[in-house]
Formats: C-alpha cells, structure tokens, sequence
C-alpha cells in the first residue's frame, strides 16, 4: 500500500490571520504542514488548497560499465501558514501579505504554526516535565479511529521536544495543558484536517499535522519544525516586525520559541478515513494547542531571542 504521509501545523500567532490547507501527493511519502492565524477573539479561517510539485527523480550512472541506477525521491510537502497583526481586527487572506496570511511553499514533513485569538498577555505556568493544569487527559479510544496519544510518555515527548528548544532561545519551558489536550482532542476527533481555534472558547494557537505517528511526535517538533526552520530566521532576530516573505520557511520555528507561549496540549488520533487529504488508509492526525498564541506582528523583537549555542540535536 502506498503511504500518503502529510503533515501540516500551524504557529499560534495572534490578531488576525486564518488558515489555508494545502495538500501534495508523492509516491512515497507526502507532508502537509498548516499555519492559520485567528485575531482578537474571532474566529477567521480560510482553507485554500495549494499543491506543491513534487520534484523529479534524480538518476545516477556510473561511468565505467553498466550498474544500477540509483533514484533519489525527493519528498514534497506543503503547509499553509498565517501571521498574527494587530489585537484589533481580523482579516483573511490567502496570498502572500506581511500582516495577513502569507501563501505556503512546500517543505519537507513540517507541521505548521497557526494562531488564535489570545493577547501577549499571558499566564505564567511553566515547568519543565509534563503537569496538569486543570482537566484529566481523555482516555484512549477503543474505535476503530483510535487515539494514539498515549499519556505521560506522548506529553513527555512534546515537551522536551519544546523546551529543550526553548532554552536555546532563553524561553522559559513549557507546562502541559490539559484543557488545551482536551480541545486538541475534539478536533482531531472529527478526523477533518482542517483548523478549529474557537472549540472551548478560543483563545490559543494551533498547529495541526497528519502523518506522523505519536511514538515519533518528537520527529514532527524537532527534525521538521525547529532543525529545518532555524537558518531562515536568521537575519530577523530583533525585528520587531521582520520581512514575512519566508514566513511559511520558519513560522513554526518561531512559534516553538515564543517566549510569551506558556502553555501546549496535543492530541494524536488515529483516523480510518482522513477527510481533505488524499489517502488510501488510516492516518496519524495531531492536533497541537497553544497558550498564549506566538507569532504577533510587532512582537517579534521581544520574543524571539538569538540562539545560546546548544549542541544541535536531532530525533533518530
């Protein structure tokens, strides 16, 4: 069976934005990543699909006598992203705009950042290892959609592959948020790959993603959203509102180290049937929120700091 693997996230961002859905079907392996951008308590969000080519096939011979060719797949993927604007107004765009919703480009297995509707104020609980800070995790299901998120271990996972980033970035650490878990969970219960930051009130980012198991969550966080993000931030560091061009290149990098994100709650289900991508069998869907949202235009100076130095660190 052929896997359609895709993944989309998106950076909680602030003020005003929405989300765009793009998809891209390889051969092998496929990677949606999503970023939408909901403003000032409102909700606004806007899919608007995209695919992206997947690259040709790259053969080499040797030069000497007949040998087997070698094929190198490139694998495509394609996300969509928003910025967060000023605390006042919602606005929904699906091209490439600084203050709204820049359009997405295709990218390795990323999931993308997408904001909601939260102000930089924020409350500060933060620890380093997985915490409760209000409702209890939701219990498995035994259907044949079933949840993979798997308590301690799958919160242990998302949190280290967040803080340990963090502290490269002077960001205090992230504490787990079952309230924010439990509105992940009604999303991905749905098993419609499309962004929701109103379920519960509202009031936090959102990066969602398909493709990835919850065993390999830290892959998603890690490899695709921080490693593959890093180099495109950085001439930005200190802007207050940097060049947004690229934004789709390291949206969820910078969401991952907003230092005014306090809070994340995630959610893996396993879906038979995953409506808005193309598959033809079960897929892993996470749905990840985030409290305050990241990715404030005029906030990025204040955010986002310049790297310590750590040693890289990738997820085997």
């Amino acid at each position: 069976m052929r896997a359609a693997v895709l993944i989309g996230a998106l950076c909680a961002i602030g003020t005003m934005g929405s989300p765009i859905e793009k998809r891209v079907y390889e051969t092998d392996l496929s990677v949606v990543t999503v970023t939408s951008t909901v403003t000032g308590g409102e909700q606004v969000a806007t899919v608007v699909p995209a695919p992206a080519p997947a690259p040709a096939p790259v053969e080499q011979k040797q030069a000497a006598e007949p040998a087997p060719q070698e094929q190198a797949t490139t694998i495509t993927s394609a996300y969509e992203y928003t910025v967060t604007s000023a605390p006042e107004t919602s606005a929904t765009e699906v091209d490439p705009v600084a203050t709204s919703a820049p359009a997405p480009e295709p990218t390795t297995t990323t999931a993308a950042p997408q904001p909601a509707t939260t102000s930089s104020s924020s409350e500060v609980t933060t620890a380093p290892a997985p915490t409760t800070s209000s409702t209890t995790s939701a219990a498995p299901s035994t259907s044949a959609d079933s949840q993979s998120s798997t308590g301690e271990e799958y919160q242990a996972q998302i949190l280290q592959n967040h803080n340990m980033h963090r502290s490269n970035h002077s960001a205090p650490a992230l504490a787990w948020s079952t309230d924010l878990e439990s509105t992940a969970q009604q999303l991905a219960d749905g098993c419609v790959y499309q962004h929701n930051t109103q379920i519960g009130g509202g009031g936090y980012g959102q990066n969602i993603g398909y493709g990835i198991p919850a065993s390999d969550i830290g892959k998603m966080i890690t490899n695709l959203m921080y490693n593959d993000e890093f180099d495109y931030f950085n001439n930005l560091y200190g802007e207050a509102n940097p060049d947004m061009t690229n934004f789709e290149k390291w949206g969820h990098f910078s969401q991952i180290v907003w230092k005014g994100t306090k809070q994340v709650g995630c959610y893996t289900k396993v879906c038979s049937s995953l409506q808005n991508v193309d598959s033809d069998g079960p897929l892993p869907f996470t749905v990840c929120n985030y409290s305050p949202a990241g990715n404030f235009e005029g906030e990025y100076n204040t955010n986002i700091e310049k790297p310590l130095g750590h040693a890289f660190y990738a997820v085997a």
